[in-house]
């Protein structure tokens, strides 16, 4: 059973994205490179110019946050994980 992603709706208009779907990948960053393969600038959504998660997105593994894990994109994924990301708005 592939993985079950889930995006925020700013992610899925800025990128034309659908806000669930699924996908095959063995870590966070192989999902990410995987998404971006099909939707460029996807993973400069996601990550900083270090490579690490933007303050300003969550990213959920089966409900757990990885926040700012130094090994977050490292974190391995199995069949039927859910993965939820979410892109914050702000704004005045």
């Amino acid at each position: 059973m592939p993985l079950r992603v889930y995006l925020t709706q700013m992610l899925v208009r800025h990128l034309g994205l659908k806000a669930e779907f699924t996908a095959e990948a063995r870590t966070v960053e192989e999902l990410l490179d995987t998404i971006d393969a099909e939707h460029h600038g996807f993973r400069d959504s996601v990550c900083d110019e270090s490579g690490h998660i933007r303050v300003y997105v969550n990213v959920f593994v089966n409900g757990r946050m990885l926040g700012r894990e130094p090994d977050a994109l490292s974190r391995r994924l199995s069949d039927g994980d859910e993965v939820h990301i979410l892109a914050s708005v702000a704004g005045g």
